[in-house]
């Protein structure tokens, strides 16, 4: 997920702006942002909350504070006009920080006296340059979480496309106003990065010969079933499915008079996947939300009764129950 410049919103305001000039040449001084620009750009940005620069490939953590430095590059001069950078409406202040530091305080369109740092919105007058200032803010916790009600049931789910800085013009009389840059960047919480970090991990435990091959259908079933759980918004209850998956359980592949290995696998993924199954109907939203999960652990399931009939018929049969059983308590 990599951060955007230019976002829809924004060439549509510009190309608006333009419009009106092309079409009422007779009022002075009108906002001139060309169609598809953005004079906002990332120069850097520091997780204050973990001490770290971020790459720009790294979403925001929701409940950390950042330092975001930019960059706006003005591309012409017009001194009836003024152009703003307002922080996104959802983020916060942090310990008590001003919102703004202008780091080119010789930028010609900047007035201390008149600058409104501790204000989420800071004004400078339009003159071609390039004017580079940081933001500090803090994200809201809360903002991946979203409740279900009435059964109060919360699911954890990426914010994308969090709008961190909008650049505007505002000029022309009467006075029009036209956005033209914007800055923005997904965000995740510590429950979804502890989900991704480990299914990355358990994905590769067959590549890197961790666990035999011939364990494949198991642990993709596994890997296919956390999958399920986290794009349904439950990162923990995948989590969770996922930690099973340790190499230790998995012993060297059944030979023609045994098969206890195997089995064992297959009865310790059957009654995981149960396991999770019950969590997620006994904390479970809507009833269709709910029936989805259920069809697919019992898919799941019926995976397994295939593998387990090779070894073991009695085994077969009483996953097959299992799943019959899942059925009737949802």
């Amino acid at each position: 997920m990599k951060r955007i410049g230019c976002a829809k919103g924004m060439r549509r305001a510009a190309a608006l702006a333009l419009a009106l000039v092309l079409t009422m040449p007779a009022l002075p001084g009108m906002v001139a942002a060309q169609s598809g620009s953005n004079w906002a750009s990332f120069v850097s940005v520091t997780d204050l909350t973990g001490n770290a620069p971020l790459q720009p490939s790294q979403p925001l953590i929701a409940g950390h504070a950042y330092n975001v430095t930019m960059k706006v590059t003005v591309p012409f001069t017009q001194n009836s006009s003024h152009f703003t950078a307002t922080l996104g409406g959802v983020l916060l202040g942090y310990q008590g920080q001003l919102f703004w530091y202008v780091k080119t305080p010789h930028y010609p369109g900047y007035n201390a006296s008149s600058s409104t740092p501790g204000s989420r919105t800071i004004t400078f007058t339009q003159v071609a340059g390039t004017l580079v200032v940081s933001t500090i803010f803090q994200v809201p916790l809360s903002i991946t979480l979203y409740t279900s009600m009435p059964q109060n049931f919360t699911r954890h789910i990426t914010f994308s496309n969090l709008t961190l800085v909008s650049v505007s013009v505002t000029g022309g009389s009467p006075p029009t106003t036209a956005q033209v840059g914007q800055l923005s960047d997904s965000v995740e919480d510590q429950t979804i990065q502890t989900y991704l970090d480990t299914y990355q991990a358990k994905s590769t435990l067959i590549s890197s010969g961790q666990i035999d091959p011939a364990y494949s259908s198991i642990v993709n079933g596994i890997l296919a079933q956390a999958q399920a759980l986290y794009l349904s918004g439950l990162p923990a209850q995948g989590t969770s499915l996922l930690q099973t998956l340790n190499p230790a359980s998995f012993p060297a592949p059944p030979s023609t008079t045994t098969s206890t290995g195997l089995l064992v696998g297959i009865v310790v993924a059957a009654i995981v996947i149960i396991l999770l199954a019950v969590m997620v109907v006994r904390g479970r939203g809507k009833r269709g939300f709910s029936e989805g999960i259920v069809a697919e652990v019992q898919k799941e399931l019926a995976l397994l009764e295939v593998t387990a009939a090779k070894y073991d018929k009695a085994l077969a049969d009483r996953l097959q129950a299992l799943r019959n059983r899942l059925g009737e308590a949802d």
